[in-house]
């Protein structure tokens, strides 16, 4: 046994040793809050990884193994659970985060806390012309997470599959069947443990699984704003719907990757479990570089990465699965002289192989700051009372958002049968905090605010827009942070932004509904600094207005799509292995082809199960992937 693996081992007894119980008091978990929010509200965010980066060049080399997952974030800890099922194979996962044993990390209510940590890369985007121009430096957050789980460390903990009818058009893009609805639903279902806890909860119980790793449920008990939500939807004809079942269109309530009311991070689903298989070894705190791809015959060979101030190879015998996501996954690609060839020209990097690595990156326009006032009153809950209704497994630190409810519609544009809008209600309070994690510029965010009080937000999502944007090399120094630009609301046509005002139009006659009329709504925002021009409420102004105040909303993908044509920009097939590279295969939110309406780690989670299938096929054709004898 290597050094490495020794140190690992140590470590893995260690996490194991402090997971194995939960044994926290209200007191104990007060502190946890008390130092998070002094992180919080002084973290500062790396600008780069240098703190990844190597003492001198010397390169030592390390055992080999069968298969090399470049992230253990979602679709890592999936594909590196399922390989591993086969002991005859050597899986090693490198992921330069954590094992996060915190229960501090558990309460979805602090959620935004996290993202202010070194849990987080701190991504930014370059300064945008188009959206996010509220924000400092006209830059969108690009809130990616570092630790075992990756970002759903973070997250919402949203469980959402999106329209059926997607799928059925990635089988078209990729000419491959496969994909289709009919075919991934199997995945899906493997994947879950569904728990009805609200009764309230519409289930269409054929399209869910039981037994499967990932833990899904609702925050109970259901609170005042999701009622009237949804009661508010009931008033304008809307259905009330399972949005995971045949249809996603109507209003719901959120289903959570949580676990009696705690965060159940991917990690903790689907790897804690199996940490003792000895064919499976992960490597925390270590930061890939490069993959090494031979010149001549383009197999992927090695990789390179950094650990503990040392530089590493190690070397493949089958596969390098590259799940770094969807900033990350392009930019080791480009090192590795996959990607646009007059880029890493320009770049000074040796070209292997020209694809359009990085050109249709995805993201969700989100509108946060339709700040509504009303006479509604609050429950008067004690910090105390909160955290022991969570040691319980209810109440409010449950859930990331101050409602679950949520609904899917489909607006006049769309053309096909797709949701196109998600609205997301939420109950604030005015918040220097809420400044600092969004990134707001002061004035903006209080114009916003204007003289608002017992404040609701409908948040508006575009969750199937038109618009693309980039992820660039800044330089070949691998511990650069890359170029990231979301190009939000720039399409030509106009239509994402058209989307989004229909949104807006949508609230206004939710709020007029006798539901949301007995808390007496009234919208009492001031014309923002930018929008003085435009008469107020107008049109323009509310163009003027999402400009301002749309961000993203951290669903993003596609900056690897799959598809069957590299020449029409995919780049990698409907199997997941890259164009002209053999031995590599992507397999996260890089690979997603089009919008999949709506929040991404479910399918994510159904990606990397299918591309855990898939290369077992490929490798042990006799297989039968159904039987749970391997």
């Amino acid at each position: 046994m290597t050094v490495i693996k020794v140190v690992f081992a140590i470590f893995i007894f260690e996490s194991l040793k402090v997971g194995e119980v939960k044994c926290a008091t209200v007191e104990e978990l007060e502190n946890l809050i008390e130092a998070a929010t002094i992180e919080a509200n002084s973290y500062e965010f790396p600008t780069n990884a240098r703190m990844f980066q190597a003492k001198d060049n010397r390169i030592e080399d390390i055992d080999s193994y069968d298969f090399v997952i470049i992230g253990g974030g979602v679709a890592g800890s999936v594909i590196a659970s399922r390989l591993s099922e086969i002991k005859k194979w050597s899986i090693l996962v490198l992921e330069a985060g954590e094992v996060v044993t915190s229960e501090f990390n558990e309460m979805l209510g602090y959620t935004a806390f996290l993202a202010l940590s070194d849990l987080s890369w701190g991504f930014r985007t370059v300064p945008q012309t188009t959206a996010c121009l509220g924000f400092v430096n006209q830059s969108c957050r690009a809130f990616r997470a570092r630790g075992m789980g990756g970002t759903s460390l973070i997250n919402g903990a949203v469980y959402e599959r999106g329209m059926p009818s997607t799928f059925d058009e990635w089988a078209d893009i990729t000419n491959d069947p496969t994909w289709s609805y009919d075919n991934v639903l199997r995945l899906f279902k493997k994947s879950e443990d569904f728990h009805l806890r609200n009764p309230n909860t519409p289930v269409e119980w054929k399209y869910h699984g039981s037994g499967g790793y990932l833990n899904v449920e609702q925050k109970i008990p259901e609170d005042f704003m999701t009622t009237l939500f949804l009661q508010g939807h009931r008033e304008l004809g809307t259905d009330i719907i399972d949005y995971n079942g045949r249809s996603q269109l109507g209003a719901s309530i959120f289903q959570l990757y949580t676990k009696h009311g705690r965060r159940q991070s991917v990690y903790d689903a689907f790897l804690k479990p199996v940490l003792r298989r000895s064919n499976l070894d992960i490597m925390t705190g270590s930061y890939v570089t490069k993959i090494e791809v031979q010149k001549l015959s383009k197999k992927a060979e090695s990789v390179i990465f950094t650990r503990h101030g040392r530089t590493h190879r190690v070397n493949v015998k089958k596969e390098v699965i590259l799940t770094a996501g969807v900033f990350q996954t392009p930019q080791i690609l480009m090192l590795s002289g996959i990607g646009p060839k007059e880029h890493l020209q320009d770049m000074g990097i040796h070209v292997i192989e020209n694809l359009e690595v990085g050109s249709q990156l995805k993201e969700d326009p989100l509108c946060q700051a339709l700040y509504i006032s009303t006479n509604m009153t609050r429950p008067v809950e004690t910090l105390k009372e909160r955290l022991q209704q969570f040691l319980n497994g209810e109440g409010s630190l449950t859930q990331a958002y101050s409602t679950s409810g949520v609904a899917f519609q489909k607006s006049q544009f769309e053309e096909q049968h797709y949701a196109d809008i998600e609205f997301i209600a939420a109950s604030l309070q005015k918040s220097a905090f809420d400044v600092r994690y969004a990134g707001w510029r002061n004035e903006t965010y209080e114009t916003a605010w204007g003289n608002s009080t017992n404040v609701i937000a409908i948040n508006i999502h575009n969750v199937n827009p038109r618009s693309s944007g980039t992820v660039r090399l800044n330089s070949a120094d691998p511990f650069d942070y890359p170029l990231i630009d979301f190009n939000m609301m720039s399409d030509p046509e106009g239509h994402d932004m058209a989307v989004l005002y229909e949104g807006v139009n949508r609230v206004f006659e939710l709020l007029q509904t006798p539901s949301f009329q007995s808390i007496n709504p009234e919208y009492r925002g001031r014309p923002l600094p930018g929008c003085e021009d435009y008469q107020f409420l107008s049109r323009e102004y509310w163009y003027c207005f999402l400009r301002q105040t749309c961000t993203a909303a951290f669903h993003v993908r596609g900056s690897c799509p799959m598809g069957a044509d590299p020449n029409e920009r995919a780049i990698v097939d409907s199997r997941l292995r890259v164009f002209g590279v053999k031995k590599l295969r992507v397999a996260d939110s890089s690979v997603l082809p089009t919008s999949m309406s709506g929040h991404p780690v479910g399918t994510i989670i159904m990606i990397a199960e299918k591309a855990a299938e898939t290369i077992k096929c490929d490798y042990l054709p006799y297989l039968n992937i159904f039987s749970k004898e391997l």
